[in-house]
């Protein structure tokens, strides 16, 4: 065998060890994204079986649902207008990976999104269930739920829950994430903020828990003399001086009024309802005509809910 022979055979082996390292490689990556993609799935109750709608008011207590799947495989929207333009945050499962926070933009206010993924940087944890404000400055704060798990029900994950807030100039990139209320077993922040201070609702299932800042959202502490388990997950909205908390009732989405004095009054019926599906997670914006538009989740029956849980 001559020399040049030898060189060919020691090349052709070469490549063939080569292709055989990097199918092994590829198939191990084809696996994994496999089972990721199979783990988003696994929860029977989880994002991955939601869809957000969305439903319009001309006063907040009638709702005209628009019947359109906004984003499928996602859930628990928060939504924030700035400068005509929507953005929607939600826990976002329609990928491979594991759970994670997505924002929908609307420059037509409402008609169509274009998703993008955020950014929150510092955060060590994974950031669930999105609360949006909008600031004097321009800037969005997003409050959320700093989930020490990424897989199954972050509200049953054992020790302290983190209520964090991040700020972004764009809605997509957040910066210096900051813990602002600590507890165990909460989820589901709901920041508004009243004349006098910022106020903070979490959820503990059909509970409520209600905590003050008069640090401008910063910091908030609990207020023990607060009791509320008509229903949990709630968003707040001002409506010109009236504070209407929404909140996942019994039978869909109800309302109460009171928020801003500490204690909560319900209002008679329900403001938005799917025969036999679960309705919650709503979050309501103000357009620019003056008329209102909820988006909320919906999820099929044969999944079980606690009505208080994000997931």
């Amino acid at each position: 065998m001559n020399r040049l022979t030898k060189i060919l055979l020691i090349i052709f082996g070469t490549l063939i060890v080569a292709g055989l390292l990097a199918g092994i490689y590829f198939l191990g990556k084809l696996k994994s994204t496999t089972q990721k993609s199979n783990s988003v799935a696994q929860d029977p109750n989880g994002p991955y079986y939601h869809k957000i709608y969305a439903a319009t008011s001309q006063d907040g207590l009638s709702w005209q649902k628009q019947n359109k799947v906004l984003f499928d495989h996602a859930s628990v929207p928060g939504a924030v207008i700035k400068d005509g333009v929507i953005y929607l945050y939600f826990v976002d499962a329609s990928g491979d990976l594991s759970d994670q926070l997505s924002v929908g933009i609307s420059k037509d206010l409402g008609k169509s999104f274009d998703k993008q993924k955020i950014e929150i940087k510092g955060a060590t944890l994974t950031a669930v269930d999105p609360n949006p404000v909008l600031l004097d400055n321009g800037k969005i704060r997003l409050y959320y739920f700093s989930s020490p798990v990424i897989a199954g029900d972050p509200a049953m994950a054992s020790g302290q829950h983190q209520i964090m807030s991040a700020e972004s100039n764009d809605g997509i990139t957040f910066e210096n994430p900051r813990e602002v209320f600590t507890e165990e077993n909460i989820t589901d922040p709901d920041v508004f903020k009243t004349t006098k201070d910022w106020r903070l609702f979490i959820s503990k299932g059909t509970n409520l828990d209600l905590a003050i800042s008069s640090d401008g959202g910063i910091i908030f502490t609990k207020q023990n003399d607060f009791s509320w388990s008509e229903g949990g997950v709630p968003s707040t909205f001002n409506f010109n001086g009236t504070f209407r908390t929404y909140f996942c009732g019994k039978g869909g989405i109800g309302s109460a009024t009171g928020a801003d004095t500490g204690k909560l009054t319900v209002e008679s019926g329900v403001r938005v309802e799917e025969s036999n599906k679960i309705v919650c997670d709503p979050s309501v914006i103000q357009l620019p005509d003056n008329t209102y538009m909820m988006f909320y989740k919906v999820q099929e029956p044969n999944q079980n809910s606690n009505n208080g849980s994000q997931k």
